[in-house]
């Protein structure tokens, strides 16, 4: 059978190492009798994978003490419903809008709210500089636009003390700090798991009283240690091997630095041929994580996907609302599914 070398911007593949973990525990998880799809949620196994899950979790991104790491259900999407309705109604809310994800966003707030407000920017230098960013309770970006191919990293220069970040796309890609973040939010099922699972990292900050039903309200979650109702189990046991993986791998700097090597060498091919496509030229706004660009004669565009097929690299294909390549550089992208990749665009360019 042919290899496949799979890109796809989510979910994303699965290394090798966490799927030879998995297939035995399907079938039966550390000699208890039953499989990992039959471990009880209140069960002692299930509650040590949670209990390790948080260790994981503070040691890889340095979770501060005054932070939850809460798992849900829904993912990005429910908490936009979740969020909106966690803040106080008389706070206001600013939202930094760079592409898509961050565009639905504040369409759904504002379907729950009235005190929020829409900025849209084409580049970082414009965040930095804007002032009314400070006038707001809170300020929510989106860190990783993954139709546009937007990146913002530096979260501090931000001109607020109350960050709401979703990093769906780029969670444990690179360090940041928490010094002006109090909620982030992250479906697994790009850089750290599979569908099902939400990472949340909640400031004791944020958490206001409230009367909101159970599955809407933060306290209650939080208090039942993200087992207040049947939890994706399954999901959250993957994203427990995820996060040891991550560890024995060296960690977020591991990550980081290969996600801006490789990065890095796709970039170069597309400058050293910015005659024939289109790409993010902004290097302080363009994402490491998901590389998007389109040749510039558009009939190019089908033959390069077809080309990357036929050598058996999948996932390539841009959005369906702008088109042209999105190449997902996500943490299980390791260096040998990489220069695969990257030997064909170079012999792709030259051949052109």
């Amino acid at each position: 059978m042919k290899p496949v070398y799979n890109f796809q911007p989510g979910p994303s593949k699965l290394p090798k190492s966490i799927l030879d973990l998995i297939q035995p525990s399907i079938n039966e998880y550390e000699s208890t009798g039953k499989s990992i799809l039959e471990i009880g949620h209140r069960s002692s196994e299930f509650l040590e994978i949670l209990e390790k899950i948080d260790g994981n979790m503070r040691l890889l991104f340095g979770l501060p003490e005054n932070f939850h790491c809460l798992l849900m259900q829904g993912g990005a999407t429910y908490q936009n419903t979740f969020i909106s309705n966690n803040i106080n109604d008389i706070q206001n809310i600013g939202f930094i809008v760079t592409g898509t994800w961050g565009l639905k966003t504040y369409e759904d707030f504002s379907k729950v709210r009235s005190l929020v407000t829409i900025y849209e920017f084409d580049s970082f230098h414009e965040i930095f500089e804007n002032t009314n960013l400070s006038n707001h309770d809170f300020v929510h970006l989106t860190s990783n636009e993954t139709i546009e191919g937007n990146q913002i990293k530096n979260f501090n220069v931000i001109k607020s003390n109350n960050l709401i970040i979703d990093m769906s796309s780029d969670i444990g890609s690179y360090k940041f700090s928490f010094e002006n973040v109090k909620y982030i939010y992250a479906g697994a099922q790009k850089n750290m798991g599979i569908p099902g699972v939400t990472i949340c990292f909640v400031s004791d900050n944020f958490i206001n009283e409230n009367q909101n039903p159970s599955y809407l309200n933060l306290n209650k979650l939080i208090e039942k240690k993200s087992n207040l109702n049947t939890p994706p189990t399954f999901s959250i046991y993957v994203l427990k091997l995820f996060t040891d993986w991550m560890l024995d791998m060296g960690g977020i700097e591991y990550f980081e630095k290969k996600s801006l090597d490789q990065s890095r060498k796709i970039y170069e091919i597309l400058e050293n041929n910015d005659s024939l496509v289109d790409f993010n030229k902004d290097e302080t706004f363009r994402s490491s994580s998901n590389v998007v660009f389109s040749f510039k004669n558009k009939d190019i565009n089908k033959h390069f996907l077809n080309s990357a097929e036929e050598n058996g690299i999948i996932g390539l294909k841009g959005h369906r609302s702008v088109g042209g390549v999105r190449i997902s550089l996500y943490n299980s992208i390791d260096y040998e599914t990489f220069n695969i990749l990257h030997n064909f665009m170079n012999q792709y360019f030259k051949s052109i």
